[in-house]
């Protein structure tokens, strides 16, 4: 925007850990906003040990109902009804004052039931759930798998050999990580050494003497 208002670039700077921290104390700086400090820092939900994954009868699921209907939904999928009448959990202050307990109970019900059956029932309840997948079930996602996401191609030594797509999608220029294979190990190396300014018969003395090797 601002090279189109003034026709002029600039050096843009995106550092990790800046970045990381930014996103972190969105929450995470609460009371510590102060000076001098209400609180020391930490959003009291985020951190409490009971927010996690929960197990179910056959897995792990993540399951979120924060508002106060996403809270009775939950309570009425598990066939708690009554909890969402519990003063300790009736409004989103209240819930906040009892958070420990509130995971906690949701930790409890949550292993009382197949993660399939929390999916369907949670989905009709409109509660934020998710099952926990394995990396052998994320290389068998449906979706992943229907999109090309995950994908197979002939190496010309390795033979088959399976891999994951580029993420990003340029309408004009899309990546692909299939476009060239792999090197296998020192199959380059004379092209790479050349193109650092190496002659030939400094190749061919660091290839003898065994400080670079080429791929047969």
């Amino acid at each position: 925007f601002h090279r189109e208002r003034t026709g002029e670039g600039q050096q843009i700077e995106i550092p990790m850990f800046e970045a990381v921290t930014s996103f972190n104390f969105v929450e995470h700086l609460a009371g510590a906003a102060f000076d001098p400090p209400l609180v020391a820092p930490g959003y009291s939900r985020v951190l409490d040990p009971n927010r996690r994954p929960h197990k179910t009868l056959d897995g792990f699921m993540v399951v979120l109902p924060y508002n106060d209907k996403q809270c009775r939904g939950f309570f009425e999928a598990a066939g708690r009804a009554d909890l969402a009448d519990d003063e300790r959990f009736a409004s989103a202050n209240s819930r906040s004052r009892h958070v420990d307990q509130y995971y906690g109970l949701i930790g409890e019900l949550i292993a009382t039931k197949t993660t399939a059956d929390w999916v369907k029932l949670l989905k009709v309840a409109d509660v934020p759930a998710i099952p926990i997948k394995t990396l052998e079930d994320v290389l068998a996602d449906e979706h992943l798998n229907a999109t090309g996401f995950i994908t197979h191609y002939e190496h010309p030594t390795e033979g088959r050999v399976k891999t994951t797509g580029v993420p990003l999608h340029f309408e004009k220029t899309p990546g692909s990580p299939t476009r060239r294979a792999p090197p296998r190990l020192g199959e380059n190396t004379r092209d790479v050494l050349a193109e650092n300014g190496f002659s030939n018969a400094e190749i061919d003395a660091l290839l003898e003497g065994g400080a670079a090797r080429q791929a047969e």
